[in-house]
């Protein structure tokens, strides 16, 4: 009877789980950032890493990336941060989709990472006065209340541990001004309303993704091609912690994707208190 009971909790949970981040803190997720080029196995004679990382993992963020900024939120901003910007592909978008009177701030803790970002602009001539980049943490981000009309971050909170992840969503709050939004995109456990066909569909692709992430154990070709290094980012319910938030409203959400795993776009709109 009690096999029975344990294969019944298990099939319901079969895909909405969270599995436990790889790295306790955030520092030690951007120092593996830092050494990945000495990390590689079959790609040493790469002098730069992420490229060819933003072509392997990069290439299917980008279907959600591009997804998440179309709509009308983009046009209202005039001041935005992009935090977590990583490789730089989300910030070329934003710097193509938005105008000449509307800033951008790219923001990432790793500065290996908002090197390339530069460079990824500079590559594609998107690098422009009105984008600048900042070294910072986003659970203490440099800035004043009520500094941003709109705060986006790509596969950022889904990599970060609970504890970290409450305080990050909390600065956002912070800095985010009276009636700002925040643009999010995570992998997601939050299926309960899409078809139930592509819902089951789902919660098998994220159980699959979570047995070979649990307790860092991936799939032979990761550790081969990256030393154990990615993927980092799990499902997780982040809308179980928008709504702990005293300020943050969610408006809208849609459901995308990364490779055949779920993604959720959150759009968030700051109450006035």
């Amino acid at each position: 009877m009690k096999l029975w009971s344990n294969i019944w909790v298990w099939l319901h949970r079969i895909g909405l789980r969270e599995v436990p981040v790889w790295f306790e803190t955030s520092e030690s997720i951007t120092s593996e950032f830092q050494t990945i080029g000495k990390k590689l196995k079959i790609f040493r004679f790469i002098p730069n890493p992420f490229p060819f990382y933003d072509w392997i993992m990069g290439f299917y963020e980008r279907v959600s990336n591009r997804e998440a900024l179309r709509g009308p939120i983009l046009e209202r901003a005039r001041k935005i941060v992009d935090v977590g910007a990583g490789t730089g592909y989300l910030l070329s978008r934003l710097v193509k989709a938005t105008r000449e009177n509307q800033e951008i701030v790219a923001v990432d803790l790793s500065q290996q990472m908002l090197d390339n970002s530069e460079s990824y602009l500079s590559k594609h001539y998107l690098l422009t006065q009105r984008t600048s980049f900042r070294q910072a943490d986003c659970r203490t981000l440099p800035w004043e209340e009520n500094t941003f009309d709109l705060y986006v971050s790509s596969y950022l909170f889904d990599l970060l541990p609970e504890t970290e992840l409450r305080q990050a969503l909390k600065e956002m709050e912070r800095v985010l001004v009276p009636d700002g939004y925040a643009i999010l995109i995570t992998m997601t456990t939050e299926l309960d309303d899409i078809p139930w066909i592509s819902r089951t569909f789902y919660r098998l692709m994220n159980e699959f993704y979570c047995l070979g992430y649990d307790k860092g154990r991936w799939n032979l070709i990761w550790r081969s091609l990256f030393a154990g290094y990615a993927p980092h980012c799990r499902p997780i319910a982040l809308g179980s912690y928008l709504r702990d938030l005293d300020n943050m409203v969610m408006t809208y959400t849609k459901v995308s994707r990364v490779s055949l795993f779920p993604v959720r776009i959150y759009y968030v709109r700051k109450s006035h208190g």
